[in-house]
């Protein structure tokens, strides 16, 4: 529960970040960085999204290595 809440306030607050940069940043400017001022704040949002959705990936993945490991008997490793 905490862990969604937490995520969506950054998730927002990464909205209205680039939100502001947007404020202060020219069309030219943006151009020359290749950004479209349409897509730039939908952009940023689906990066903290990504980055959340990796981090949850490597914490699921560790989460399994670490029970095959409890599930596996050193004794017997390369035994077969």
């Amino acid at each position: 529960m905490f862990t969604s809440v937490y995520r969506a306030i950054v998730v927002a607050q990464s909205a209205s970040a680039a939100s502001r940069i947007l404020m202060h940043v020219s069309d030219r400017q943006l151009a020359d960085m290749g950004i479209s001022k349409d897509t730039f704040v939908a952009e940023a949002v689906a990066r903290v999204k990504a980055e959340f959705a990796a981090k949850d990936k490597a914490k699921a993945d560790e989460s399994v290595r670490g029970m095959i490991a409890n599930l596996t008997n050193p004794n017997l490793v390369g035994a077969v």
